[in-house]
């Protein structure tokens, strides 16, 4: 459909490592690439082979040129989860935008997907402009060059091709499945609570009972249990307001006492039992060379270390042997980069100036799969939630990733902004892991309803159906309707997608894979509209 081919050799290829000059991309097209490399064809697929050399690599450029200037519109991804600096969405095309790790393009009715494998060794991001197609790849080390022992096969460029009037959905479903080669997916339904959204921390051992309870009644006649997962605000250290603090030692502060009698109690209602957690940030002395950051309220382990692997893993160990069958972990991204990652940076740092791990020898990509492996490891059979995580590089390691920011308890224009924009990752469900779009928040300062609607709309996508509901809110219309949405999700037989895939960055119309059923849901009905003042 005149769409061009990645998968050939590139026509311009740049490279940079810490000798060469920062602005490695302006180079005469003559000036040989200064980093070994390999961009292997090899049938659907091209894989990247960077191996060591004189000096620390950096960043690999391959451009690919042909007439796109029949392209219309232009899909981009994120680094890691939607935040409010930057939304899933269609645009015009832009060549200065970066879009992570693929990317969708339709002109000529028509659809074309770009992307890289999951599990890569480096980030990968894609521009496209009028005259061709751009895979830049970071291989650094923090903010240096990465001094490499032995080749990496950095990443798989992969690419689909719609047929003409093709739904776009779909082939975005499929090229997911051509992205991920070994997704890991839960063994059984992800729906019930986090007490997040109604209780914001203030929480202790006679709450979650009580939640317990009301999980118990909200989910009456479903087969499969339900999970109660417990949030930030059960550990010792945590403390709230100025100079807050909300990292370990993960162990169980006066409100709750014993967390295995916690999970027991849980675990006694027929119910499953979640715990949150922050691996990465502690206020303990640490050995040499594990600090990575110091912060007002604790200090950044460096997850390249040793120390900080085993120390992971020990902590997931120690919350799975309590038992609790998931484990959401949090803030890693951050402890790790120092910044929040989205492709509205429009540069290629992707971590703070000044971070270096003790590791030299992997790239900042790699650590970061370490550290996932870590956790998983000490999580064992156990569920792992990514919040504040990178799905590209999760996928294939933990079973479910929240894709989307923070929801609200305080006001739906919070859970429109950022969870019904995470909707877009929708193809990703059940492709990479299953898809956290996060909670439907049902609170005194939030409409039932909409929140309601909400929840469906996870339900029948196959997604989570994870709700957080304050203890007795609930009339008694909106506990049948709750009710009959768990039994929804409990089936785990729904798999509507997303019609007019690429009209909207908030989706409201969804189709059953049969296409015979269609449900409509009306965001905007919140506010009349978009709230612009988003005071409390």
């Amino acid at each position: 459909m005149g769409f061009i081919s990645l998968l050939r050799k590139p026509d311009y290829v740049y490279g940079a490592t810490e000798k060469s000059d920062v602005r490695f991309e302006e180079n005469d097209n003559g000036v040989d690439c200064p980093i070994k490399y390999t961009y292997s064809v090899e049938g659907d697929s091209a894989k990247i082979i960077v191996c060591p050399g004189g000096s620390p690599v950096k960043y690999l450029k391959f451009r690919f040129c042909g007439d796109l200037s029949f392209v219309d519109k232009v899909y981009g991804d994120q680094f890691e989860r939607q935040s409010f600096k930057g939304y899933l969405e269609w645009r015009s095309v832009m060549g200065s935008r970066i879009l992570p790790w693929f990317c969708y393009l339709t002109g000529n009715d028509s659809m074309a997907c770009y992307g890289v494998k999951t599990g890569c060794n480096c980030f990968a991001m894609f521009q496209v402009d009028t005259h061709g197609v751009t895979l830049f790849l970071n291989l650094c080390n923090g903010n240096d060059g990465t001094d490499l022992q032995e080749p990496i096969i950095a990443c798989e460029v992969v690419e689909s091709f719609g047929e003409t009037g093709e739904d776009e959905y779909s082939l975005a479903k499929a090229f997911s499945k051509k992205m991920c080669d070994a997704p890991v997916l839960p063994k059984e339904p992800v729906f019930g609570t986090n007490n997040w959204y109604w209780a914001y921390s203030d929480i202790s051992f006679e709450s979650v009972l009580e939640e317990a309870n009301y999980l118990k009644e909200m989910t009456y006649g479903c087969v499969h249990k339900p999970y109660l997962i417990i949030d930030d605000g059960w550990q010792k250290e945590r403390i709230a307001g100025r100079g807050r603090y909300i990292g370990g030692e993960w162990e169980p502060n006066e409100r709750f006492r014993d967390m295995r009698k916690t999970a027991d109690e849980i675990i006694g209602r027929n119910l499953k039992a979640g715990l949150w957690f922050r691996p990465l940030l502690t206020r303990n002395e640490l050995p040499e060379g594990v600090a990575l950051a110091y912060y007002d309220m604790g200090i950044a382990m460096d997850p390249s270390h040793p120390y900080t692997l085993e120390k992971v893993e020990s902590d997931a160990r120690k919350i799975r042997s309590w038992g609790y069958s998931v484990i959401k972990h949090d803030f890693s991204t951050l402890d790790t980069t120092g910044v929040v990652l989205t492709s509205e940076r429009h540069d290629a740092y992707l971590c703070k100036n000044g971070y270096k791990f003790f590791d030299k020898t992997k790239t900042t990509a790699m650590i970061i799969k370490d550290l996932y492996k870590a956790i998983q490891r000490g999580a064992g059979d156990a569920d792992v939630i990514g919040c504040n995580t990178i799905g590209h590089l999760a996928a294939g390691i933990h079973s479910i990733q929240r894709t989307g920011n923070d929801s609200s308890g305080r006001t739906f224009e919070w859970t429109r902004r950022h969870s019904v924009n995470a909707v877009m990752r929708l193809p990703m469900n059940k492709t990479f892991f299953m898809v956290d779009p996060d909670c439907a928040a049902f609170t005194e300062k939030v409409s039932a309803d909409i929140n309601l609607d909400f929840l469906e709309m996870c339900a029948i996508t196959g997604m989570t159906t994870l709700a957080s509901v304050t203890p007795g809110i609930l009339k008694d219309g909106e506990m049948k309707r709750i009710n009959e949405i768990y039994k929804i999700a409990d089936k785990a037989n729904c798999e509507y997608g997303i019609k007019n895939y690429s009209k909207t960055a908030n989706p409201e119309i969804f189709v059953s894979e049969d296409k015979t059923k269609i449900r409509e849901f009306d965001w905007s009905k919140a506010f009349h509209g978009a709230r612009i003042v988003l005071d409390d």
